[in-house]
């Protein structure tokens, strides 16, 4: 994850995306899917810094939406659920 001052890079893209079809690979085969903390936090990054440099509404929502995910999962988590 980058600093959140920083500008998302389409190398810091790429290597979320392929972090992302490793974990939904792993999850297929394993039998276990399940939401992983670490890539929603990094999704969350990506999508705030996104976001703090427009005024679209709707670019704004969709990081709201990540960080409202991550807390989530966090709960879940903390509580010993499974989402």
């Amino acid at each position: 994850m980058s600093d959140p001052s920083t500008r998302v890079s389409p190398r810091e893209i790429a290597e979320f995306m392929d972090a992302v079809r490793v974990h939904r690979n792993t999850a297929f085969n394993t039998g276990c899917p399940h939401p992983d903390a670490a890539l929603l936090a990094w999704k969350s990054s990506i999508l705030d810094r996104i976001a703090a440099q427009t005024d679209d509404p709707g670019t704004r929502a969709v990081a709201d939406e990540a960080r409202a995910e991550l807390a989530a999962a966090r709960t879940d988590a903390q509580i010993g659920g499974g989402r």
